[in-house]
């Protein structure tokens, strides 16, 4: 993916700064960024709160988080099957399907200001703003 994006942005000719880190210690400054996207990321990083915080602390203040993931679904009988197939994914690849980054947003103190759901909530979309 690395080599896809840095191919896309040579054709758009775009300056693309493009590295690969790790989501619980980002090389980069507090408050660098307006805006940090993570999209069905959340759900294969071994610590989704440290996560989240460095993506808060690189964002500036006033910036935006904005997040889509799957999480844990609303419908019973879907829940169930997604804590099953954690008992594999989880050990195998890593995969958690039963995560809820939204409650973890709220507690490192961002304003949430838009939620969609999607498929009984098995996937959420989020926009969260830094105080």
């Amino acid at each position: 993916m690395v080599e896809a994006s840095r191919r896309m942005a040579e054709r758009l000719g775009m300056p693309a700064d493009i590295r690969v880190a790790d989501a619980e210690r980002l090389p980069f400054p507090d408050g660098r960024f307006d805006t940090v996207v993570a999209t069905f990321a959340l759900c294969c990083v071994p610590d989704e709160r440290a996560a989240l915080a460095e993506m808060v602390r690189v964002l500036k203040p006033g910036g935006s988080l904005l997040l889509a993931d799957t999480v844990a679904s609303s419908n019973p009988l879907a829940r169930l099957l997604e804590h099953a197939s954690d008992l594999i994914s989880v050990p195998m690849e890593g995969h958690h399907q039963t995560r809820r980054p939204l409650p973890v947003v709220e507690s490192l103190g961002l304003r949430v200001v838009e939620v969609e759901e999607e498929h009984w909530r098995m996937i959420e979309r989020l926009r969260a703003i830094k105080p």
